[in-house]
């Protein structure tokens, strides 16, 4: 019946012929490809082309060798005749992992000029998946290259900028090869991120993704006024993926790429599903491994110097008194005298984990006669908080709570040379970190510099009757880890402090930017902490300790305050107060001081630069920051 079938329908047959002859030619087409592929494999071009352009070179450098010369480049030139196409390959640890990387990757001479520490971290010991990622049993790019990493930075400089701050590489516009990185346009950061951020992205295309043709106008218009402005200067600040070389730019506006540093890192990774690597990298970015060097390439006071631009560092004029009464420095409601200054509004930012946000504004007025300066700080602060810490007694026991006291303080810069104070101030005082990783914060960077931080808090200051004159140099003092328990500390560990010192230049340990602190509390060992004394006329009172039942007081200040009665920690006389939600500060302080940690302030036609920051104590000790403020004298008149 089946042959039946066969001899009535021919056309059956036919086609399982044809579909088994396909079938066969596509095996066999597969088969020589397969056997093609394997004849000539992609390493192998990788290998044919180097050895082809290593060739053309050394024919061309022996076409005008010397003596010296012409014996080397015939015997590489015999060597580049006879290529050996094979796969190369190191044997890393024990055999347990292969790198097969030298491969097609084969300019030896070309990757120990892109890795200058090569000798440190040879490739025959750990090959090149170790810093890179990838497979490195691979032959095949598309396969080697599926797994690899974008490092924040090689193994060595990785290690080397924390310690030393001496990187040479920048991962911030090129990879680990030393190649640039591409920038991709803020269209496609913004495709994720106004859904994953929208709060910062909102905030950032308000303020800064405007068009360039305001800058453009502004420069036009300067140029035209017949000062000669250096438009690069201003294109690179300005606009984004900016090329001096070329003079072009991917985009007219500061977008994210400005800081954060080109897409093409973090393009890569995202389309690999490796979002929280991207986010690790943006940080290093800007946090670890830039640090101020990110703000600072623009945001620094003398960026508009050759004409005076409308976003200039905030400029305080300290007004000349011409036989005015002193102001009346006492804190309360700004008398009459004061009239004579203009009053300068300061923008601050805060500062904490991630990108800094705008804080208070402080409002500075300055005057000054033959001898001495005057300020007056007025700033918002809601509640005031004047505690720097208490004990209560609840549930039995005593309990410490450390407190942060409303709080404002000045840099100046007191020698001649303090390293990039004039371009960022508190910037890189305090909160320096990258290439500044092996200074201290709360220290300047090289011998013999110091600063002179005027320091009045609400706790200390007002106790002690006036505010702490310190200074900060390259040798810091850090509360000992060891010395108190971290409930009852004021300051971090690894934290230096501001210093105060008496007349004598020694400095006096234990004191908040140069008033002396004290310590309300025994420690026994097994037991839990306790008060010590109670103030009561303004002496210490011994506590007589253990307590049986409830004690009359529950609450005792956990720290106390004292101050020297003479010294450079007693230049400055101050007061304070607060109210409808406004603290009023007023300072002054002698144009010159008999010591080398003051500013001198005597010099009137010089220009003088100072940062500021102001603590909410309610908010722990987060703070806000102007990175520099400028100080002019207003000139007297004859």
């Amino acid at each position: 019946m089946k042959q039946a079938f066969q001899r009535k329908n021919p056309a059956v047959n036919r086609h399982l012929y044809v579909l088994f002859a396909l079938l066969v030619i596509s095996l066999l087409v597969t088969l020589g490809l397969i056997l093609l592929k394997e004849a000539n494999p992609e390493w192998m071009h990788h290998q044919k082309a180097f050895f082809h352009e290593e060739t053309k070179k050394v024919t061309k450098a022996l076409e005008h060798a010397d003596g010296k010369q012409r014996p080397f480049l015939q015997k590489r030139l015999r060597y580049l005749d006879r290529p050996r196409y094979r796969i190369r390959q190191i044997i890393l640890g024990d055999g347990e992992r292969i790198d097969r990387c030298i491969t097609c990757h084969l300019d030896l001479k070309q990757l120990k000029k892109k890795h200058s520490q090569i000798e440190l971290f040879p490739f025959e010991e750990h090959g090149c998946t170790v810093c890179h990622g990838g497979v490195g049993r691979a032959t095949e790019s598309s396969r080697a290259h599926s797994t690899l990493r974008i490092p924040r930075r090689p193994l060595y400089e990785y290690m080397t900028v924390r310690s030393t701050g001496t990187s040479t590489l920048d991962l911030f516009q090129f990879n680990a090869s030393g190649e640039p990185i591409p920038f991709t346009g803020s269209k496609l950061c913004l495709r994720c991120h106004l859904g994953s951020h929208p709060k910062h992205v909102a905030r950032w295309r308000m303020l800064k993704f405007k068009s360039l043709d305001r800058v453009m106008a502004k420069l036009e218009e300067v140029q035209m006024s017949g000062l000669k402005i250096d438009e690069p200067r201003c294109l690179g600040c300005h606009t984004t993926g900016f090329k001096k070389r070329t003079g072009h730019y991917l985009e007219g506006r500061v977008t994210c790429e400005s800081c954060h540093g080109p897409g093409g890192f973090y393009a890569e990774l995202m389309a690999g599903g490796r979002a929280r690597d991207g986010a690790e990298l943006a940080r290093a970015n800007i946090l670890e491994t830039r640090s101020d060097r990110v703000c600072l390439n623009c945001h620094k006071p003398d960026r508009h110097s050759d004409y005076e631009g409308e976003d200039m560092p905030p400029t305080l004029i300290a007004a000349w008194l011409d036989g005015k009464p002193v102001p009346e420095i006492d804190g309360q409601a700004l008398e009459n005298t004061w009239d004579t200054a203009l009053e300068t509004k300061v923008s601050t930012w805060q500062l904490g984990d991630g990108p800094p946000q705008p804080g208070t504004e402080v409002f500075i007025r300055a005057v000054y006669d033959d001898t001495d300066i005057y300020f007056a700080f007025r700033w918002p602060d809601k509640t005031r908080q004047d505690r720097m810490g208490h004990w209560i007694f609840s549930g039995g026991r005593w309990q410490a709570k450390v407190e942060w006291p409303d709080a404002l303080a000045l840099h100046w810069q007191a020698t001649e040379s303090v390293e990039d104070f004039r371009q960022g101030g508190c910037a890189v005082l305090c909160h320096s970190t990258g290439r500044f990783s092996d200074f201290p914060r709360m220290a300047t960077r090289q011998e013999g510099a110091v600063v002179d931080e005027w320091y009045w808090d609400a706790f200390t200051a007002e106790r002690a009757g006036r505010p702490g004159d310190g200074f900060l140099d390259h040798q810091v003092r850090f509360v000992p880890a060891a010395s108190l328990k971290p409930a009852l500390r004021w300051a971090h560990p690894e934290i230096s402090a501001a210093h105060g010192s008496d007349a004598s230049g020694q400095r006096i340990p234990g004191t908040v930017g140069g008033i002396s602190l004290t310590l309300n509390a025994i420690e026994t060992e097994g037991k839990p902490p306790q008060p010590r004394f109670y103030m009561e006329g303004g002496n210490q009172v011994p506590l007589q300790l253990p307590i049986s039942g409830q004690p009359a007081k529950k609450s005792f200040p956990l720290y106390e305050t004292g101050f020297p009665e003479d010294g450079d920690s007693a230049d400055i006389r101050g007061r304070a107060s607060w109210s409808n939600g406004y603290w009023t500060l007023e300072l002054s302080r002698a144009l010159r001081t008999p010591s080398k940690r003051d500013v001198r302030l005597d010099l009137p036609e010089k220009n003088h630069s100072f940062g500021l920051g102001v603590w909410d104590g309610a908010t722990g000790d987060q703070h806000q920051v102007a990175t520099i403020v400028k100080l002019r004298f207003e000139i007297m008149k004859e």
